[in-house]
């Protein structure tokens, strides 16, 4: 039997390979539980191992990212290393292959009303999803639960963009050379020549 009610009212589903075990879960519903074996035996068809899908997303981050690291650009490295700090506690103990849109729409909509930018839940959410594109890659799950959500509209205010005028950058800078002049002077530069910090980081004297 596949499907087993268990004393305490729910129902195991258990996945076998032959007369081989490979997985087995608890369930609510008897639907549920088969629900789940219908998945993870679509799965098996498809070549993924539902044992490897166990690993939880908070033990594959840092693996994903060791592989990420050498594959893309610093700044998007870095978004990416923020998923260690913003997924949820809840999101990143479940198994990869426990995770679903739900869970991922959960996760969205808690760091929006956190006060976290639009715009930087966008990212989270960009990150996340490479992070599951790579595990179905690497066949611990059969498909990216983050394609199936959306990043919530955020409710605040709008932020703008407050320019400078000549002498108050003047003013500004020497506000804050009070306190360090060579912060100070990068300041100054940042607003003259409109670079990022990033683009600072990298100039170099000649």
């Amino acid at each position: 039997m596949t499907v087993i009610k268990l004393p305490s009212g729910k129902f195991r589903a258990v996945l076998k390979v032959g007369r081989v075990y490979a997985a087995s879960r608890s369930f609510a519903t008897k639907r549920d539980a088969l629900a789940w074996l219908a998945r993870e035996r679509a799965a098996l068809a498809g070549g993924v191992d539902p044992r490897a899908g166990r690993a939880t997303v908070r033990a594959l981050l840092p693996v994903w990212l060791e592989e990420r690291q050498h594959a893309v650009s610093r700044k998007t490295y870095v978004s990416d290393r923020a998923l260690l700090r913003l997924v949820p506690h809840s999101l990143a103990a479940l198994s990869v292959n426990a995770v679903t849109d739900r869970e991922v729409t959960r996760a969205l909509v808690g760091l929006t009303k956190d006060g976290l930018a639009e715009a930087s839940v966008r990212r989270f959410r960009a990150s996340l999803s490479s992070f599951f594109a790579w595990a179905v890659r690497e066949r611990l799950i059969l498909t990216n639960p983050v394609l199936r959500t959306l990043v919530p509209r955020s409710g605040g205010p709008r932020v703008e963009m407050y320019l400078f005028s000549e002498d108050e950058l003047e003013q500004v800078h020497q506000l804050a050379a009070a306190r360090d002049q060579q912060l100070a002077d990068v300041m100054l530069v940042a607003g003259w020549t409109g670079l990022r910090w990033s683009e600072l980081r990298a100039v170099r004297g000649a």
